[in-house]
């Protein structure tokens, strides 16, 4: 079996990043939001280059609680087709950037 790569992002933001390129699938997830405000984390099934935070639809968005922490596991992943993007936002949908950025752990393969 191969190994889970993972990314860190200490400042999660409305810009979209890249966890990988191509297809593959997400099987930790653990996010920590300093804002006294609820977040999102948008993940989208889309090359970076072609999300456009805000109009494009994200494949999941999970909300992150105010000064909280939000800790997903896949046993068996969570598939994406074409790549694995995401983006840190104040709405589950919009473009709005949190005051302060998350930090953001992502295992994937």
């Amino acid at each position: 079996m191969q190994s889970i790569d993972t990314i860190f992002d200490s400042d999660g933001d409305y810009s979209a990043q890249s966890v990988i390129q191509r297809s593959g699938s997400i099987y930790f997830m653990e996010v920590q939001n300093p804002n006294t405000v609820d977040a999102y984390i948008q993940l989208f099934d889309v090359v970076t280059t072609g999300v456009t935070v805000g109009s494009t639809t994200p494949k999941q968005s999970f909300i992150v609680p105010a000064q909280g922490a939000m800790d997903k596991q896949w046993r068996r992943g969570l598939k994406f087709n074409t790549a694995i993007s995401y983006a840190c936002t104040t709405g589950a949908t919009n473009g709005t950037d949190p005051t302060t950025g998350l930090t953001v752990n992502i295992g994937y393969l």
